[in-house]
């Protein structure tokens, strides 16, 4: 099933009247909300990459949907040789190319067929794509977007990523498609990448879209209503939850919400 609806266009006027983390983020929960969320996940990527990489110098990393630059920043921290980044739309990349002028910043939907032409010589050591890909509602235009992280990938490059990977049927709304973690695992084989790891980067702070639990269900509907009471109760409610949730991603093998997945590219995909 496809969905003929714009996102350049819809995520061209979202930013462009809410420039900001909850712009980007889940915005009926407030600022201070999401930015304990976007707290959560910078540890978590941090955790991970770490782990990953003990050294980024010499590296080069393409972030996709760079937003508002969030892990821009944090790739910059890590110690990236070279990072470059990209978005969907022109406010983004205007907005990216003015906070970072030493850094290089395309407009790029990563569903398109092609890739444009000044990104087809350029092959990148990491690529990142953070609350992306479950934004590509079309079905072919998300094997685009794997298609062509492969291809700006050097051999043995890492892509790293963020998706809800479900275990029932896909959930699709006008601009988010929740899809099934056995067809994102096939894709990515198709596409030529060996899955590494898959961790929770979210357990109570997200939305519960992968799971029955009335548990955790009723759990995310108080926080989402205590969080919507004004910006008091949006900042009380998120740095309550923010060391739990620490805890909880830190030990739990599976998430009801949002995880992150690290893959190894093995070879070029046709």
């Amino acid at each position: 099933m496809n969905n003929s609806s714009d996102p350049g266009e819809y995520w061209q006027n979202r930013l462009a009247a809410n420039y900001s983390l909850d712009g980007t983020g889940f915005q009926t929960l407030g600022k201070q909300y999401n930015r304990w969320m976007y707290r959560i996940r910078n540890v978590i990527v941090k955790r991970v990459i770490q782990r990953m990489e003990s050294d980024l110098n010499g590296k080069e990393v393409f972030d996709i949907g760079s937003g508002t630059g969030f892990y821009i920043d944090m790739w910059i921290e890590l110690g990236a040789s070279g990072v470059r980044g990209s978005d969907i739309t022109d406010v983004a990349v205007m907005n990216l190319r003015q906070k970072y002028p030493s850094n290089q910043f395309f407009k790029l939907d990563i569903g398109q067929d092609e890739l444009p032409d000044q990104l087809t010589a350029r092959k990148f050591d990491i690529i990142s794509a953070f609350d992306v890909l479950f934004h590509i509602t079309d079905d072919v235009r998300y094997q685009n977007a794997i298609s062509n992280v492969n291809h700006l990938l050097r051999k043995d490059g890492i892509f790293v990523f963020s998706e809800n990977f479900l275990h029932h049927d896909a959930l699709r709304s006008p601009h988010q498609v929740s899809r099934q973690l056995v067809l994102i695992e096939r894709i990515l084989q198709e596409n030529g990448f060996k899955i590494l790891e898959r961790i929770p980067m979210f357990v109570i702070m997200n939305a519960p879209v992968d799971t029955n639990n009335r548990i955790l269900q009723s759990t995310w509907k108080l926080i989402k209503s205590t969080a919507k009471k004004g910006k008091f109760a949006s900042n009380v409610t998120g740095c309550i939850l923010y060391p739990l949730e620490l805890i909880l991603t830190s030990i739990a093998k599976e998430g009801p919400s949002t995880e992150l997945m690290i893959c190894k590219k093995l070879q070029e995909c046709s």
